[in-house]
């Protein structure tokens, strides 16, 4: 799978974002926050079209609701895992209900403040250069 650079975090306009969430509201939603803060970002509305999207693309980091209106976005995370791209999980659902592979991921509650989001999306960014310089 062909990865792009990573860039650094002081360059937030140049990270893609993906967004995989099955409520248009709550994904435009997610979207102006994020490129309120100069982040770019792509959407899908489910998990099949994010799965054939991950197969050739590599974003910076993900937000992930956990049900979809195609299923569980299970198999999106465990590629996103895979892949070391770090994930957020946006969800009304509690742990104790979600496969474990989510549990990998950082978990924001449904609804969240925008600055929780973008927080989550810039430290996952950040921990994964730091990994990634350590290496």
């Amino acid at each position: 799978m062909p990865h792009h650079e990573r860039l650094n975090i002081n360059e937030a306009n140049a990270n893609l974002i993906l967004i995989v969430e099955d409520k248009p509201m709550i994904a435009m939603d997610f979207e102006q926050i994020l490129k309120n803060a100069g982040f770019t970002t792509h959407i899908f509305y489910s998990c099949s079209e994010a799965s054939a999207w991950l197969a050739d693309h590599s974003p910076d980091a993900a937000i992930l609701d956990i049900c979809l209106k195609d299923g569980s976005c299970t198999g999106v995370a465990s590629r996103l895992h895979q892949d070391s791209i770090p994930f957020i999980v946006c969800s009304g659902s509690t742990q104790d209900e979600i496969d474990p592979i989510f549990i990998r991921g950082v978990w924001v509650s449904k609804p969240c403040q925008p600055k929780i989001l973008v927080n989550a999306i810039k430290n996952s960014i950040a921990a994964l250069a730091l990994r990634e310089a350590i290496a």
